[in-house]
């Protein structure tokens, strides 16, 4: 989600060690499409054995349920489960680059407007997603679940309701409107990723406001965001090495700088159509 110039040239920045954001950009980009290529591809595949699947996904099934199961239904069973799990790794790396996106923009406006057009265009693949996923019927409208750019553009509304509550001068007065001003925004936000049903829910608004208040420590980004996400899934962790590798660069591209935004519906819609070819 990042959209800002960095200062120097290109030979600066090649110089320069670890990860640039257009990497990690990118990084994000395909775990997130291998976790969704297990919800619809694999998961169609799995689903076709319906009698398979609800053992698995039973809460106790027993050893004699699970030993009538084929081997390469619990191999297809074993990649679903690695690519979902390789998929917890792109929403921390995302919400990481939208704060600094935020931090670095020129026009707050139109990456805002660029973010909610985002969120709002790729409900229509979300939702034939995930009803289709839930229900065994794809639906235009599913109001049980939100994307996960609905999510980032909550937390972004939250970063720009905090900033504007940041003190302009160093008081006493202005530290408590500015204290309870950001309390204020961080509850809102939490109860509308509830209320909303957004993806990630509080969680994703508690990582980002760890990015923004620790926004002068890496460290205290990576280790508390782990506390965190530990929560959603232990390989979310994983997420936090690039982070950590993060140079502060991004290479300026007038081609890749509405990459995710189009990547993001085209992909789910893609996904979507492929699965209808599973039988």
């Amino acid at each position: 989600m990042l959209n800002y110039t960095t200062a120097g040239n290109n030979s600066t920045m090649q110089m320069q060690k670890g990860l640039p954001g257009n990497f990690l950009k990118i990084f994000a980009a395909l775990t997130m499409l291998i976790d969704h290529a297990a919800l619809t591809l694999v998961y169609a595949k799995l689903a076709q054995s319906k009698e398979y699947l609800d053992i698995i996904f039973s809460a106790e099934p027993t050893a004699e349920q699970l030993a009538a199961i084929p081997a390469d239904y619990l191999n297809l069973y074993s990649v679903y489960t690695i690519m979902r799990l390789v998929g917890r790794l792109a929403f921390p790396i995302f919400c990481f680059l939208l704060y600094e996106g935020f931090s670095h923009t020129s026009n707050l406006k139109r990456y805002l407007l660029r973010v909610g057009l985002c969120a709002l265009v790729s409900e229509i693949p979300f939702n034939l997603v995930v009803s289709k996923l839930n229900t065994g019927t794809a639906s235009l409208f599913y109001p049980q679940l939100q994307n996960t750019v609905c999510t980032l553009f909550l937390i972004l509304l939250m970063f720009c309701g905090m900033k504007y509550f940041e003190a302009k001068e160093f008081t006493s007065k202005a530290a408590i409107r500015q204290m309870i001003g950001q309390i204020l925004c961080v509850c809102a936000a939490l109860a509308v990723s509830l209320f909303a049903r957004v993806d990630y829910t509080y969680y994703g608004v508690l990582l980002g406001m760890i990015f923004y208040y620790c926004r002068t420590s890496r460290k205290m980004q990576i280790i508390l965001g782990c506390i965190v996400f530990i929560g959603v899934n232990i390989a979310s962790l994983l997420a936090f090495v690039p982070i950590a590798m993060y140079n502060g660069t991004l290479i300026i591209s007038k081609k890749f700088k509405y990459f995710f935004y189009i990547f993001y519906p085209v992909h789910l819609l893609m996904l979507y159509l492929l699965s209808l070819l599973i039988r």
